[in-house]
Protein backbone atom coordinates (compact mmCIF):
# COMPACT_ATOMS: atom_id res chain seq x y z
CA UNK A 1 0.00 0.00 0.00
CA UNK A 2 2.70 2.57 0.98
CA UNK A 3 4.10 2.73 -3.08
CA UNK A 4 0.53 3.71 -3.91
CA UNK A 5 -0.26 6.24 -0.87
CA UNK A 6 -0.89 9.83 -1.48
CA UNK A 7 -2.11 11.28 2.24
CA UNK A 8 -1.94 9.41 5.84
CA UNK A 9 -2.62 11.46 8.97
CA UNK A 10 -2.09 9.51 12.45
CA UNK A 11 -3.29 10.57 15.22
CA UNK A 12 -4.14 14.35 14.49
CA UNK A 13 -5.76 16.56 17.32
CA UNK A 14 -7.07 20.19 16.98
CA UNK A 15 -8.20 22.41 19.84
CA UNK A 16 -9.44 25.81 19.62
CA UNK A 17 -8.23 27.78 22.24
CA UNK A 18 -10.57 30.76 22.88
CA UNK A 19 -10.78 33.17 25.89
CA UNK A 20 -12.27 31.34 28.42
CA UNK A 21 -12.36 27.46 27.32
CA UNK A 22 -10.98 25.38 24.79
CA UNK A 23 -13.11 23.49 22.47
CA UNK A 24 -11.20 19.77 21.58
CA UNK A 25 -12.96 19.46 17.77
CA UNK A 26 -10.81 16.88 16.40
CA UNK A 27 -9.33 13.77 19.14
CA UNK A 28 -6.74 11.18 17.87
CA UNK A 29 -8.42 10.72 14.38
CA UNK A 30 -5.83 8.93 11.80
CA UNK A 31 -6.54 7.70 8.10
CA UNK A 32 -5.26 7.51 4.44
CA UNK A 33 -5.84 8.10 1.20
CA UNK A 34 -4.38 6.27 -1.56
CA UNK A 35 -3.67 7.43 -5.43
CA UNK A 36 -6.64 7.35 -7.33
CA UNK A 37 -9.30 6.69 -4.32
CA UNK A 38 -12.62 8.46 -2.99
CA UNK A 39 -12.61 8.39 0.99
CA UNK A 40 -15.52 9.94 2.60
CA UNK A 41 -15.83 11.43 6.12
CA UNK A 42 -19.15 11.22 7.33
CA UNK A 43 -21.09 13.07 10.16
CA UNK A 44 -23.53 15.52 10.85
CA UNK A 45 -22.38 18.76 11.23
CA UNK A 46 -20.08 20.15 14.17
CA UNK A 47 -18.93 16.21 14.53
CA UNK A 48 -15.01 17.60 12.93
CA UNK A 49 -15.18 16.44 9.06
CA UNK A 50 -14.14 19.97 7.69
CA UNK A 51 -11.64 20.65 10.48
CA UNK A 52 -9.67 17.51 9.79
CA UNK A 53 -9.55 18.71 5.81
CA UNK A 54 -9.14 22.36 6.65
CA UNK A 55 -6.34 21.01 9.63
CA UNK A 56 -4.66 19.18 6.35
CA UNK A 57 -4.30 22.02 3.80
CA UNK A 58 -2.72 24.14 7.08
CA UNK A 59 -6.32 26.73 6.61
CA UNK A 60 -7.11 27.13 10.21
CA UNK A 61 -7.73 30.20 12.37
CA UNK A 62 -4.66 31.43 14.63
CA UNK A 63 -6.57 30.13 17.72
CA UNK A 64 -6.36 26.91 16.43
CA UNK A 65 -3.86 24.42 17.64
CA UNK A 66 -2.59 21.62 15.55
CA UNK A 67 -0.81 17.87 17.05
CA UNK A 68 -0.29 14.95 15.22
CA UNK A 69 1.84 12.25 14.98
CA UNK A 70 2.40 12.43 11.17
CA UNK A 71 0.87 14.09 7.93
CA UNK A 72 2.38 12.82 5.13
CA UNK A 73 1.12 14.00 1.35
CA UNK A 74 3.03 12.09 -1.30
CA UNK A 75 5.88 10.99 0.83
CA UNK A 76 6.45 14.69 2.35
CA UNK A 77 5.94 15.63 5.85
CA UNK A 78 3.69 18.44 5.67
CA UNK A 79 2.99 18.72 9.76
CA UNK A 80 5.59 21.63 9.97
CA UNK A 81 5.69 23.07 6.66
CA UNK A 82 5.78 26.53 6.50
CA UNK A 83 3.61 28.53 4.47
CA UNK A 84 5.39 29.24 1.85
CA UNK A 85 5.69 25.30 1.05
CA UNK A 86 2.23 24.73 2.20
CA UNK A 87 1.41 27.67 -0.57
CA UNK A 88 2.72 25.57 -3.19
CA UNK A 89 0.62 22.95 -2.21
CA UNK A 90 -2.42 24.22 -2.08
CA UNK A 91 -4.40 25.03 -5.39
CA UNK A 92 -1.45 22.85 -7.16
CA UNK A 93 -1.98 19.41 -5.54
CA UNK A 94 -4.47 20.06 -3.37
CA UNK A 95 -7.66 21.85 -4.45
CA UNK A 96 -10.85 22.47 -2.39
CA UNK A 97 -14.87 22.73 -3.53
CA UNK A 98 -17.50 23.72 -1.64
CA UNK A 99 -20.84 23.49 -0.89
CA UNK A 100 -21.65 27.01 -1.84
CA UNK A 101 -19.82 27.83 -4.82
CA UNK A 102 -20.75 30.95 -6.15
CA UNK A 103 -20.15 32.74 -2.45
CA UNK A 104 -16.17 31.77 -3.73
CA UNK A 105 -16.56 33.18 -6.99
CA UNK A 106 -15.77 36.94 -7.68
CA UNK A 107 -19.36 38.44 -8.58
CA UNK A 108 -17.14 41.13 -10.87
CA UNK A 109 -15.36 38.64 -13.15
CA UNK A 110 -15.95 36.80 -15.96
CA UNK A 111 -16.06 32.86 -15.44
CA UNK A 112 -13.45 32.92 -18.42
CA UNK A 113 -11.55 35.71 -16.38
CA UNK A 114 -11.37 33.14 -13.33
CA UNK A 115 -10.67 30.16 -14.87
CA UNK A 116 -7.63 31.77 -16.70
CA UNK A 117 -6.44 33.78 -13.38
CA UNK A 118 -6.27 29.94 -11.88
CA UNK A 119 -4.39 28.66 -14.70
CA UNK A 120 -1.96 31.48 -15.10
CA UNK A 121 -1.43 30.83 -11.18
CA UNK A 122 0.52 27.34 -11.63
CA UNK A 123 1.53 28.72 -15.53
CA UNK A 124 3.02 32.90 -15.49
CA UNK A 125 4.11 31.65 -19.16
CA UNK A 126 0.50 30.90 -20.57
CA UNK A 127 -0.45 33.48 -23.16
CA UNK A 128 -4.67 34.76 -22.76
CA UNK A 129 -4.90 32.89 -25.91
CA UNK A 130 -4.06 29.73 -24.65
CA UNK A 131 -5.33 30.30 -21.19
CA UNK A 132 -8.79 31.36 -23.36
CA UNK A 133 -9.05 27.27 -25.06
CA UNK A 134 -7.57 25.51 -21.88
CA UNK A 135 -10.36 27.38 -19.92
CA UNK A 136 -13.34 25.88 -22.92
CA UNK A 137 -11.42 22.47 -22.60
CA UNK A 138 -12.23 22.85 -19.09
CA UNK A 139 -15.61 23.43 -19.34
CA UNK A 140 -16.21 20.60 -22.02
CA UNK A 141 -14.43 18.52 -19.11
CA UNK A 142 -16.86 19.04 -16.57
CA UNK A 143 -19.53 18.54 -19.19
CA UNK A 144 -20.90 22.29 -19.67
CA UNK A 145 -22.60 22.86 -22.75
CA UNK A 146 -21.50 25.68 -25.10
CA UNK A 147 -18.29 26.86 -22.92
CA UNK A 148 -17.79 30.12 -25.12
CA UNK A 149 -20.74 31.39 -24.03
CA UNK A 150 -20.47 30.45 -20.35
CA UNK A 151 -17.12 31.54 -20.15
CA UNK A 152 -18.32 35.22 -21.27
CA UNK A 153 -21.09 34.68 -17.94
CA UNK A 154 -20.66 36.48 -14.47
CA UNK A 155 -21.44 34.01 -11.36
CA UNK A 156 -25.11 35.70 -10.68
CA UNK A 157 -25.68 34.51 -14.27
CA UNK A 158 -25.23 30.70 -12.88
CA UNK A 159 -27.51 28.00 -11.83
CA UNK A 160 -26.34 26.13 -8.55
CA UNK A 161 -25.12 23.27 -10.82
CA UNK A 162 -23.80 24.88 -13.10
CA UNK A 163 -21.55 27.06 -11.16
CA UNK A 164 -20.23 24.17 -9.25
CA UNK A 165 -19.30 22.96 -12.05
CA UNK A 166 -17.26 25.76 -13.11
CA UNK A 167 -15.88 25.47 -9.53
CA UNK A 168 -14.83 21.69 -10.25
CA UNK A 169 -12.90 23.13 -13.97
CA UNK A 170 -11.32 25.77 -11.76
CA UNK A 171 -10.29 22.81 -9.34
CA UNK A 172 -8.90 20.61 -12.01
CA UNK A 173 -7.20 23.26 -13.82
CA UNK A 174 -3.88 22.92 -12.10
CA UNK A 175 -4.56 18.77 -12.32
CA UNK A 176 -3.90 17.91 -8.87
CA UNK A 177 -3.17 14.79 -7.17
CA UNK A 178 -6.15 15.37 -4.23
CA UNK A 179 -9.71 17.22 -4.35
CA UNK A 180 -11.64 17.57 -1.24
CA UNK A 181 -15.17 18.11 -2.26
CA UNK A 182 -16.79 19.53 1.35
CA UNK A 183 -20.34 19.16 0.89
CA UNK A 184 -20.32 19.62 -3.05
CA UNK A 185 -23.69 18.84 -3.58
CA UNK A 186 -26.00 20.06 -0.27
CA UNK A 187 -27.30 23.47 -1.79
CA UNK A 188 -28.66 21.25 -5.00
CA UNK A 189 -31.56 19.47 -6.15
CA UNK A 190 -31.76 15.44 -6.48
CA UNK A 191 -30.97 15.99 -9.93
CA UNK A 192 -28.16 17.49 -9.98
CA UNK A 193 -26.45 16.15 -7.12
CA UNK A 194 -26.22 12.67 -8.97
CA UNK A 195 -24.48 14.87 -12.44
CA UNK A 196 -22.45 16.55 -10.14
CA UNK A 197 -21.21 12.80 -7.95
CA UNK A 198 -20.89 11.37 -11.50
CA UNK A 199 -18.79 14.02 -12.70
CA UNK A 200 -16.68 13.90 -9.91
CA UNK A 201 -16.01 9.82 -9.91
CA UNK A 202 -15.56 10.14 -14.51
CA UNK A 203 -12.60 12.82 -13.26
CA UNK A 204 -11.29 10.46 -10.84
CA UNK A 205 -10.90 7.82 -13.13
CA UNK A 206 -9.01 10.39 -15.97
CA UNK A 207 -6.84 12.03 -14.10
CA UNK A 208 -6.10 9.65 -11.66
CA UNK A 209 -7.79 11.74 -8.45
CA UNK A 210 -7.86 11.35 -5.13
CA UNK A 211 -11.16 13.00 -3.75
CA UNK A 212 -11.55 13.12 0.11
CA UNK A 213 -15.48 13.58 -0.06
CA UNK A 214 -17.53 15.37 3.14
CA UNK A 215 -20.67 15.05 3.91
CA UNK A 216 -23.85 14.70 6.44
CA UNK A 217 -25.60 12.20 4.05
CA UNK A 218 -24.15 8.67 4.49
CA UNK A 219 -26.13 7.94 1.20
CA UNK A 220 -24.51 9.99 -0.99
CA UNK A 221 -21.32 8.04 -0.26
CA UNK A 222 -22.44 4.47 -1.99
CA UNK A 223 -21.77 5.92 -5.26
CA UNK A 224 -18.56 7.75 -5.30
CA UNK A 225 -16.61 6.40 -2.42
CA UNK A 226 -14.14 3.59 -1.73
CA UNK A 227 -13.90 3.59 2.00
CA UNK A 228 -16.47 5.37 4.96
CA UNK A 229 -14.98 7.40 8.14
CA UNK A 230 -17.86 7.78 9.90
CA UNK A 231 -17.15 10.49 12.43
CA UNK A 232 -19.36 11.45 16.17
CA UNK A 233 -18.20 14.27 18.32
CA UNK A 234 -14.42 14.94 16.50
CA UNK A 235 -13.75 11.21 16.73
CA UNK A 236 -13.66 8.13 13.89
CA UNK A 237 -16.30 5.97 15.70
CA UNK A 238 -16.09 3.32 12.65
CA UNK A 239 -14.61 2.81 9.04
CA UNK A 240 -14.89 0.17 6.61
CA UNK A 241 -15.22 -0.05 2.67
CA UNK A 242 -18.57 1.61 1.40
CA UNK A 243 -20.10 -1.66 1.21
CA UNK A 244 -19.11 -3.09 4.72
CA UNK A 245 -20.26 0.31 5.94
CA UNK A 246 -23.80 -0.02 4.12
CA UNK A 247 -24.52 -4.02 4.54
CA UNK A 248 -23.22 -4.51 7.88
CA UNK A 249 -22.95 -1.35 10.09
CA UNK A 250 -21.85 -1.44 13.68
CA UNK A 251 -21.60 1.44 15.46
CA UNK A 252 -25.06 2.69 17.30
CA UNK A 253 -24.22 6.32 15.51
CA UNK A 254 -23.63 4.59 12.27
CA UNK A 255 -26.96 2.50 11.89
CA UNK A 256 -28.35 6.28 13.08
CA UNK A 257 -26.77 7.89 10.26
CA UNK A 258 -28.15 5.05 7.37
CA UNK A 259 -32.00 5.04 8.96
CA UNK A 260 -31.64 8.65 8.64
CA UNK A 261 -30.82 8.36 4.78
CA UNK A 262 -33.33 5.69 4.57
CA UNK A 263 -36.32 7.72 6.41
CA UNK A 264 -35.78 10.77 4.61
CA UNK A 265 -35.22 9.40 1.20
CA UNK A 266 -38.47 7.13 1.69
CA UNK A 267 -40.11 10.22 2.89
CA UNK A 268 -40.80 8.77 6.44
CA UNK A 269 -39.30 12.43 8.20
CA UNK A 270 -41.75 11.96 11.46
CA UNK A 271 -40.80 8.51 12.14
CA UNK A 272 -37.49 9.52 11.69
CA UNK A 273 -37.99 12.33 14.09
CA UNK A 274 -39.79 9.75 16.66
CA UNK A 275 -36.80 7.72 16.23
CA UNK A 276 -34.00 10.46 17.01
CA UNK A 277 -36.11 11.49 19.80
CA UNK A 278 -36.31 8.37 21.48
CA UNK A 279 -32.27 7.69 21.19
CA UNK A 280 -31.89 11.30 22.87
CA UNK A 281 -34.31 10.64 26.15
CA UNK A 282 -31.12 9.71 27.91
CA UNK A 283 -29.83 12.36 30.49
CA UNK A 284 -26.44 12.91 28.80
CA UNK A 285 -23.40 12.24 31.70
CA UNK A 286 -21.18 14.83 32.74
CA UNK A 287 -18.13 13.13 32.05
CA UNK A 288 -17.50 14.38 28.98
CA UNK A 289 -14.01 12.78 27.48
CA UNK A 290 -14.28 9.93 30.14
CA UNK A 291 -16.62 7.73 28.26
CA UNK A 292 -18.24 6.94 25.00
CA UNK A 293 -19.11 10.38 23.38
CA UNK A 294 -22.35 8.18 22.06
CA UNK A 295 -23.14 7.42 25.79
CA UNK A 296 -25.76 9.56 26.10
CA UNK A 297 -28.37 8.67 22.68
CA UNK A 298 -27.39 4.95 22.66
CA UNK A 299 -29.90 1.81 23.87
CA UNK A 300 -26.96 -0.50 23.97
CA UNK A 301 -25.03 0.97 26.68
CA UNK A 302 -23.50 -0.90 29.80
CA UNK A 303 -21.44 -0.35 32.55
CA UNK A 304 -17.98 -0.46 30.34
CA UNK A 305 -18.96 2.39 28.37
CA UNK A 306 -18.38 4.76 31.01
CA UNK A 307 -14.64 4.56 29.98
CA UNK A 308 -13.62 6.33 26.08
CA UNK A 309 -13.82 3.02 23.41
CA UNK A 310 -10.56 2.76 21.17
CA UNK A 311 -11.10 2.20 18.04
CA UNK A 312 -11.22 -1.79 17.86
CA UNK A 313 -10.43 -4.32 14.79
CA UNK A 314 -13.71 -5.74 14.11
CA UNK A 315 -13.89 -8.28 10.67
CA UNK A 316 -11.29 -7.31 8.78
CA UNK A 317 -10.93 -4.08 7.29
CA UNK A 318 -13.79 -2.55 9.88
CA UNK A 319 -13.07 -0.66 13.21
CA UNK A 320 -15.52 0.69 15.30
CA UNK A 321 -15.33 2.53 18.52
CA UNK A 322 -17.23 0.47 20.71
CA UNK A 323 -17.04 -1.63 23.45
CA UNK A 324 -20.51 -3.87 22.57
CA UNK A 325 -18.81 -5.91 19.55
Amino acid sequence: MENNLLLKVEELNVEYLLTDYKVDAVKNVSFYVRKGECVALVGESGSGKSTVAMAIMGLLPPYAKISAKEILFDGKDILKADEKFMSEIRGRDVTVIFQDPISYLNPIISVGEQISEALKAHNPKISDKEAQAQAIELLKKVRIADPERVLKMYPFQLSGGMAQRVFIAMAISANPKLLIADEPTTALDLTIQAQILKLLNNLRKEYNLSIILITHDLSLTSYLADRIYVMYNGQIVEEDAAEGIFTNPVHPYTKMLITSSQAIYQGEVKKLKDKIASLTEKEENSKVGQRCNFLGKCKNSAQECEKEPPLIEYDGLKKVRCWKL
